[in-house]
């Protein structure tokens, strides 16, 4: 396998699972939406009601989509990754006492796997123009084909 292949594939790969880890979050908002506003009352320190839940979910679902297929990526990456990284820095207390000595609670060590899937979004924000095999190089191509003739 060439380098260029090899990249292709790595970025595939990461922008793909990405994209369904982001699905995952905002199809939750309409199985269990009741979840959704214990964590923003939790986290974030707002009571949000109503059908905020399933507006999220809208959201963040149709982000993760355009995410999977590569679709707007400088946006749609970019968006992911600030939704991410509000995620992560709201739990910054399990993050920095996983096992539960300073604050007494349970160990909770689960939240630590949002720093790497984080890192995931920052490397394929930075490396957007090198994700090739997506919607929006498909669409440019066939743009530039119609174009032609």
């Amino acid at each position: 396998m060439t380098t260029e292949a090899a990249e292709r594939w790595a970025l595939a790969v990461l922008r793909v699972s990405l994209g369904l880890f982001l699905l995952l979050w905002g199809l939750e908002k309409f199985v269990i939406p009741e979840t959704t506003l214990k964590i923003w009352s939790h986290f974030y320190g707002l009571a949000i009601g109503g059908a905020m839940p399933v507006a999220l979910g809208v959201v963040e679902s149709a982000l993760a989509v355009a995410i999977t297929v590569g679709l707007w990526r400088r946006s749609s990456y970019g968006a992911g990754l600030v939704v991410h990284a509000v995620s992560v820095l709201s739990s910054w207390r399990p993050l920095l006492d996983p096992w539960g000595l300073v604050s007494g609670g349970a160990p909770n060590h689960l939240f630590l796997a949002g720093v790497p899937v984080l890192a995931g979004f920052v490397a394929i924000y930075l490396l957007r123009d090198r994700d090739v095999w997506t919607l929006d190089v498909w669409l440019a191509r066939r743009r530039a084909t119609q174009f032609a003739k």
